[in-house]
């Protein structure tokens, strides 16, 4: 994934609802179709914090989005399209599973796509890297997915961004795509009074918390659990 030029960086005007410093942002998110992704941007584009917004995905646009993209907000495009040559939020829910892509695949998509958009994003400015990861991510894991995750955020934390973003929830609850009827399971026994970090949460709790805390101007390395996910979603900051 390569730069491009076709997203100019400076605003055009104000929006209602926009401050000068959000007018000209502009967001990109890759992994929009999931879970988290899928509310992720949905929360992003009724945010009113970015000028535009550039959702890439392997699959085509759906019809709940189609508003967005004749206003100018949000460009839908494929991976083997450019990134805008300025990006200032990067926004990461990339995943699969071991059951659908096997370990090469796993490996190749949460560590090596998500690496890769990021280091593009970066590059071209981005001063906010925010990525879903998962809890118990470790480079030294015994368990594979684990370690890839482990692996993909020790890549992204050495790529520079001013502020990156881990966010390491537990099992994941809401309507998915595919059959996940293990992860099913582990949701209705992960839940209160389970100590909070391994508690399930909705999916849409995490976007919801990405959201805010891509708004609370943080600096530096974060790793964010249950317990932060929480908090960002009660209205309470760092």
């Amino acid at each position: 994934m390569q730069a491009d030029q076709h997203i100019e960086g400076q605003p055009e005007g104000l929006t209602e609802g926009q401050d000068k410093e959000s007018a000209g942002r502009i967001a990109v998110i890759v992994g929009v179709t999931g879970l988290i992704g899928s509310h992720l941007l949905d929360r992003i584009l009724q945010s009113n914090r970015y000028r535009r917004v550039v959702a890439i995905a392997r699959s085509s646009a759906p019809d709940s989005v189609r508003k967005y993209i004749d206003s100018g907000q949000l460009i839908w495009q494929s991976f083997s399209e450019s990134m805008p040559d300025h990006v200032d939020h990067f926004f990461c829910a990339l995943g699969t599973t071991q059951k659908v892509a096997g370990k090469a695949g796993l490996a190749a998509v949460d560590r090596d796509l998500v690496v890769e958009t990021a280091s593009v994003a970066i590059a071209n400015g981005a001063s906010l890297c925010s990525v879903v990861s998962a809890t118990g991510a470790d480079a030294r894991s015994i368990f594979f997915y684990n370690r890839i995750k482990g692996e993909m955020e020790a890549e992204v934390s050495e790529l520079g961004s001013r502020c990156v973003q881990f966010w390491q929830p537990s099992v994941l609850l809401g309507e998915r795509s595919e059959d996940r009827f293990a992860e099913k399971i582990a949701g209705c026994i992960l839940r209160s009074p389970l100590p909070k970090n391994i508690q399930a949460r909705d999916g849409a709790a995490v976007a919801s918390a990405m959201v805010v805390a891509a708004g609370q101007n943080l600096t530096g390395i974060h790793r964010f659990k249950v317990r932060e996910i929480d908090m960002f979603n009660s209205g309470e900051t760092l």
